[in-house]
Parts: C-alpha cells; sequence; structure tokens
C-alpha cells in the first residue's frame, strides 16, 4: 500500500534537507548572513565611528543586506528545485515510485521554505541581539517586519519554482531567478522616479515595507527638483524625480497575489510536465 500524501510529502522534505545539509548553499548561505552581520558590527569600531543611538536606525542599517539574502535563498533553494530532476535525468528514478508529483514539489518547496527562512530568521536574530546589547531595546514594528520579509521570500520563492518548472536548464533558471529580482525589477522600480509612475506592482518594490516599517511617522512620496546653477538657465527647474514609498497595505497585498499565483502555475505545470 502506498503511503499516504502527507507522509509521502514528509518523506520528500527529509530528503531534500538531507541534502541541502550536505551541500555547499545552505553552508554558503550562513556563512554570508555571519560575515555580513560581522562587517555592520565590526566595521564602525574599526574604523573609530561610534555606533547610532536609535534602535531603528541600526536595525533598519543592518537589515539593508535583507532583500540580497532574499534573493540568494530563493535562487539557491528554488531555482533549480524542479528542472534539475529533468535535466539531470534523475526524474527517471523518482517519478515511476508511487508517489504524487504534487507530493514531490510540496515536499521539495517546504524544504526550500524551512532551509530559507531559517536564513532570514538567523539574520533577524543577530541584528535583534545586536540592538538589544549595542542600544538596549528592541526598535517597535520588529515583528512586522519579520512577517513582511517572509511574505516576500515566500512570493520570490514562488516565482523561483515557476521559472524551474518551466525551464529546460537549471543554468538558465539560475540566471533568470536572480536577475529577475536583482537587476529587472529593480530596475523597473527606479525608472518609475524618472518616469513619475509608482510601480506598486513590483514585488521588489513592495518587498519594502519591510524596512520602511521602521519609520515614524510612515514615509510619503516626495518630489525632488533639481535646478540649473549657472547660465542663462539659472534656478530653473531642469527635471524631477519622484521618490515613492511602498502602501503597506497594499504591499501585503501583492506580495501575497505574487506567492499565489505563482505557487498555483508552478505546481500545474510541474504536475504536466513529461520527461
Amino acid at each position: 500500500m502506498a503511503p499516504s500524501s502527507i507522509r509521502q510529502i514528509a518523506t520528500v522534505t527529509k530528503y531534500e534537507l538531507l541534502k541541502y545539509l550536505r551541500g555547499r548553499r545552505l553552508l554558503a548561505i550562513v556563512v554570508l548572513t555571519i560575515i555580513i552581520s560581522a562587517i555592520f558590527l565590526i566595521v564602525p569600531p574599526a574604523i573609530g565611528s561610534a555606533y547610532t543611538k536609535d534602535p531603528r536606525e541600526f536595525i533598519v542599517n543592518m537589515l539593508s543586506f535583507l532583500s540580497i539574502l532574499a534573493i540568494l535563498s530563493a535562487t539557491f533553494f528554488g531555482a533549480d528545485a524542479i528542472v534539475s530532476e529533468y535535466e539531470s535525468k534523475t526524474g527517471y528514478f523518482l517519478f515511476p515510485n508511487p508517489i504524487r508529483k504534487t507530493a514531490i514539489f510540496l515536499g521539495k518547496f517546504i524544504a526550500s521554505v524551512l532551509v530559507s527562512v531559517g536564513a532570514i530568521g538567523l539574520y533577524y536574530a543577530i541584528a535583534v541581539v545586536s540592538v538589544l546589547v549595542i542600544d538596549g531595546s528592541i526598535p517597535t514594528n520588529t515583528g512586522l517586519s519579520f512577517i513582511y520579509s517572509l511574505v516576500y521570500l515566500f512570493a520570490i520563492l514562488a516565482i523561483a519554482y515557476l521559472f524551474s518548472a518551466i525551464m529546460r536548464s537549471s543554468v538558465y533558471s539560475l540566471v533568470l531567478t536572480f536577475f529577475t529580482f536583482f537587476l529587472i525589477l529593480p530596475i523597473v522600480d527606479a525608472v518609475g522616479s524618472i518616469a513619475k509612475f509608482k510601480p506598486w506592482f513590483s514585488v521588489t518594490f513592495a518587498s519594502g515595507i519591510s524596512q520602511y516599517i521602521f519609520q515614524s511617522p510612515y514615509p510619503t512620496d516626495k518630489v525632488f527638483n533639481a535646478t540649473a546653477f549657472g547660465g542663462p538657465n539659472a534656478g530653473e527647474s531642469m527635471f524631477s524625480l519622484v521618490q515613492y514609498y511602498p502602501e503597506i497595505r497594499l504591499s501585503f497585498i501583492v506580495m501575497a497575489a505574487y506567492f499565489v499565483v505563482a505557487f498555483l502555475l508552478a505546481i500545474l505545470i510541474a504536475r504536466r510536465r513529461e520527461m
């Protein structure tokens, strides 16, 4: 008798976690997290600069690396999770077993979530302990910031799995995942400031709420005008930029929508994909 779906998912999750523990990607993420945290804590006193006395500013500075950590986690643990079974032909041994493709997908995704959340949680733990030791208090909304970061992580993990389910090459899936969140979408966000449109639909733009939530009051959109300094046009406005800030409720909905849509599409494509 074939095991239940829950047992199948648990078995896949177990062996995926063992694969991560034996591999180098998880170690690389942990080491990178520790190194970046150490840089934020060691460099200021090393160059004779004092830590900021504002706990909110301190933790925001430490969490500035958070987006890159989430992108690396999605790339390392999600971008080739599905396509690797087809590319390396290991699917010939895995798929004929009495186990549903849905169980394989969910088991892999849960394993990716666990290790990625562990990396994000470790970074937050270091930041919280550091601000508590140095400034003596934990900023308000730290818990909310962590929740928003996890929602962003789930969203980009789901998109990474979608790329993995579609692509025919692990390299293409890895590259597409990394550059989508590290380069392409941030460029769209930056163009919005120049073209004066708010990129509320961008998941990377929406992720900013995890850091802006520490500011009180919450920042609002600002217009910056650049003027000419010399010549006949001195003092006249040359161009203007708009600094947009994501709205909390809308951004949360956008990130959740990315997760739901990408996750459902990924699992549907993975179920129908053949060797």
